[in-house]
């Protein structure tokens, strides 16, 4: 059987789905899943992916990401890989842990992006075994659920450095104090009621999920890349160039505080100039946090890891340090 073509650009959105060969489970203890999350984690720093939303149910997984370097086959393939080789370990088995090959849809951005991550957070209530539930015990069972980014979206617990809260939560509440309470009410509203309208949308296609336009654009740049032995064509789906060089994102930073490349990389200890290179070299040079950690002195990603936590609940409280973080991402961008 001839495998699936992925349609693959910098920026390209995607709605990942994989399940379990047979239907079976994927996990059978909590300890997999803790070893899912690590592997998930590591991969999605060394390939600088953008993390949006997951969720782990017993035989699948949802995941909705970004691929600024274009690399959705590599990072998935390694991070199966990772998974199988750890679970048939654990537990002395052989063979295929999932079914085939992961599906991929292509996302079309902004409109679906909410739509998109409030189905991903409510599937652990949308099990038969959930189906018949009050509204209040859906409620309790979502907020007890540990095997989302729900729960750190909402402030239920803490954020986590390797999942990309910022462009959803400035979709659902722009200009809100209260982000994360918006957002909640939100995802919530959707365990009255179910949205149609979405259901219409991702039954469009098999390739992409958003307008018509956007479908039938996916669906013909499938085709070529089918003729073209894995070309791809359709510059057009394009939403993000290239990384930019580290220099370029540097000199953005040091121009805004009057400071030196020196500084940032001398100084220790949590001055905002430095905790924020540490986010635009990731997100905007592409840089894995050992990258980091290694341009500014630090020890290991670790360290760069919990200053990010840090930095993202600071951007959440503080309106004018999060004005200051995208006006210099606007300065690097040109």
């Amino acid at each position: 059987m001839a495998r699936t073509l992925r349609l693959e650009f910098p920026g390209a959105i995607y709605h990942v789905t994989v399940r379990g060969n047979e239907r079976r489970t994927i996990f059978r203890a909590d300890a997999d899943r803790v070893r899912f999350l690590e592997k998930l984690a590591g991969k999605v720093d060394e390939h600088h992916i953008r993390l949006y939303a997951y969720v782990l149910m017993p035989n699948h997984f949802h995941l909705l990401l970004e691929t600024p370097r274009a690399n959705l086959s590599r990072f998935m393939q390694e991070f199966n890989t990772a998974y199988t080789v750890y679970f048939n370990r654990r537990h002395e088995r052989t063979g295929h842990l999932f079914a085939g090959r992961y599906k991929a849809r292509l996302v079309e951005g902004d409109p679906y992006l909410l739509r998109l991550t409030r189905y991903i957070h409510l599937n652990p209530v949308c099990t038969d075994a959930m189906r018949e539930q009050s509204f209040e015990e859906k409620r309790r069972f979502l907020h007890a659920y540990r095997w989302s980014s729900y729960r750190s979206y909402v402030g239920i617990v803490r954020r986590e450095s390797w999942v990309d809260y910022g462009p959803l939560m400035e979709l659902v509440a722009a200009g809100s104090r209260d982000r994360e309470q918006e957002y909640q009410q939100f995802v919530e509203a959707g365990l009255a009621q179910s949205d149609a309208e979405l259901q219409t949308v991702m039954s469009r296609s098999s390739k992409a999920i958003g307008s018509e336009e956007f479908c039938r654009r996916a669906e013909e740049a499938y085709r070529e890349l089918a003729g073209s032995q894995g070309q791809v064509l359709d510059v057009a789906m394009r939403r993000r160039e290239n990384p930019f060089p580290l220099e370029t994102v540097i000199s953005a930073i040091c121009s805004h505080f009057q400071v030196t490349p020196e500084f940032l990389r001398l100084r220790r200890g949590t001055h905002v100039a430095r905790l924020l290179a540490m986010k635009l070299l990731k997100e905007e040079a592409g840089l894995t946090q050992r990258e980091i950690a290694v341009w500014l002195g630090l020890k290991d990603g670790s360290g760069v890891s919990r200053h990010l936590a840090v930095l993202n609940h600071m951007l959440e409280s503080d309106e004018q340090l999060a004005r200051t973080y995208r006006s210099i991402r606007k300065a690097i961008r040109g």
